[in-house]
């Protein structure tokens, strides 16, 4: 038995919602893969999280 391949070609029209969360998901992931530089670092120093959020070590 032979399996068949169907090829489709899937057309995105542009300023659809689909395609507006794609812009804003590729967006994101850009802004999560890069590296801060040094004045961003500067400007937002480390702080602890909030207590609601850490789990009981004990």
């Amino acid at each position: 038995m032979e399996k068949q391949l169907i090829k489709r070609k899937v057309t995105v029209i542009e300023k659809s919602k689909q395609w507006q969360l794609h812009q804003l998901f590729g967006n994101l992931a850009e802004r999560l893969d890069r590296l801060p530089d040094a004045r961003e670092v500067q400007q937002n120093p480390l702080r602890s999280a909030p207590q609601e959020r850490m789990v009981m070590v004990f």
